[in-house]
């Protein structure tokens, strides 16, 4: 006889509006981190001649809330491991929506980064924890478009951003940006409300009757949850618990691949507006236009990793994404004309948040459920540092005059992480958690 198990269960349940209410909280949840992360790039333009700071200063400011990404998912992904998915959103989502607003109150540039950097702890939890969270209650067949849709949120908080600087920092100031970022704090509301704890957590945790609510309401029937036992763990996970045998290689590959690709995402990303209003002399207008050119690019890779990431798996979106992404790199560096800049930019923004919707999906699919937030958060945590990092370097790269640095470095950056995904990756299209040792 098969032995019951929530995998088994959920495998077998079709979609309901329940899982769709999941799907949505957890995208708008991308989304509003993606807007709060991205405004900081836009407003500095505007931070630059009002504080009259150096492009190294405009590296350190930008990365601040990069280092608190890293220290929160540090912390948080063992708080969503021990006390729940949906407490460790709810904290998430309130405290980086709080901290954004009172960011617009800032009165120098050390406010500024401090704020960024509590502001950062909270969005550090929010990825990993929500990418865990949408892994954990839909089965093989739809478990990879179900986080694939996260991430197609993502590019749409860059283009907010885009079109928030556009229509609004011109007239209003950079703080306006910051402002808007404290409105996501009511999605803590339907979280509350529509979104249940995650089966798979609750069973690990031994509370088997509350398995049995939620995976109801999931769609099961009471047939199916006849031989349900608990699967509570024997004894506490060790927080070295990642750099056991049976984790350390794939925790080599997640944390490398997010850190590697990270540096030259958030190096190019977050320098983007000002090297087009620096390097290349736009104005405001024109310099938020291109930008939101790109995040247009990128809805479109993203768009387009959500069509393909259930044909041809995982791994062809690191090796489109990030491995032709280094060439379109390298070419990008190259151009002169504004035209022709902005054609590069999208091509490259396409490309490359291919492969960074590749990091999102996979690296939740890689863990089973008793260490899943922490190897996610953590894993997204080296990318944190790698992101904090990235822009202090370009600011050198910029203050010296070695411009095509940042896209040879960019380039480098991303193939070391195909590198990764090629030699020490494993394929889990169309397959169970358990059957990848995931569940």
């Amino acid at each position: 006889m098969q032995k019951v198990t929530v995998d088994s269960i959920i495998e077998k349940i079709q979609l309901n509006k329940v899982h769709y209410y999941i799907v949505v909280t957890a995208a708008l949840g991308f989304m509003f981190d993606s807007f709060d992360t991205y405004i900081v790039a836009y407003a500095m333009p505007s931070i630059i001649k009002e504080w009259a700071i150096t492009p190294v200063q405009n590296g350190m400011l930008t990365s601040a809330g990069f280092w608190g990404m890293f220290l929160g998912s540090m912390i948080l992904g063992p708080v969503a491991d021990r006390f729940g998915r949906k407490l460790g959103f709810i904290l998430t989502i309130m405290g980086f929506s709080v901290l954004t607003g009172l960011t617009a109150l800032s009165g120098d540039v050390y406010q500024f980064g401090i704020i960024r950097f509590l502001t950062g702890m909270f969005l550090g939890g929010m990825i990993p924890i929500n990418t865990a969270m949408v892994s954990e209650y839909v089965s093989a067949k739809h478990r990879g478009r179900f986080a694939a849709v996260l991430t197609i949120l993502w590019p749409f908080g860059l283009l907010a951003a885009s079109l928030a600087s556009l229509t609004l920092v011109t007239t209003h100031g950079w703080r306006v940006l910051f402002y808007i970022g404290a409105l996501p704090a009511m999605l803590a509301i339907v979280v509350v409300w529509k979104v249940p704890e995650s089966p798979r957590w609750l069973s690990i945790r031994g509370r088997t009757r509350d398995v049995g609510k939620v995976l109801k309401k999931l769609g099961a029937r009471d047939e199916d949850l006849v031989g349900l036992e608990s699967e509570k763990l024997a004894e506490k996970v060790p927080v070295t618990v990642l750099l056991h045998k049976q984790y350390i290689r794939r925790f080599i590959l997640t944390g490398g691949y997010y850190f590697f690709s990270y540096f030259g995402y958030y190096g190019f990303v977050l320098w983007l507006p000002t090297i087009l209003a620096t390097v290349y002399n736009l104005d405001l207008a024109r310099t938020f236009t291109y930008t939101l050119y790109v995040a247009i690019a990128a809805i479109l890779g993203r768009l387009t990793a959500f069509y393909t990431i259930e044909k041809f798996g995982r791994k062809q979106l690191f090796y489109v994404g990030f491995g032709i992404g280094g060439v379109a790199a390298l070419v990008f560096g190259q151009l002169q004309d504004p035209s022709m800049l902005v054609i590069g930019a999208c091509v490259l923004s396409w490309l490359y948040e291919q492969g960074v919707a590749g990091t999102v999906v996979w690296t939740a699919e890689l863990y089973p459920s008793q260490v899943r937030a922490t190897a996610t958060c953590w894993s997204t945590g080296l990318g944190r540092v790698s992101s904090a990092v990235a822009p202090v370097v370009f600011g050198y790269f910029m203050a010296n005059g070695m411009y095509y640095a940042i896209f040879v470095t960019m380039a480098i950056s991303f193939w070391i992480a195909v590198a990764l995904v090629f030699f020490l990756g494993i394929e889990t299209k169309g397959k169970t958690l358990q059957e990848v040792g995931a569940a």
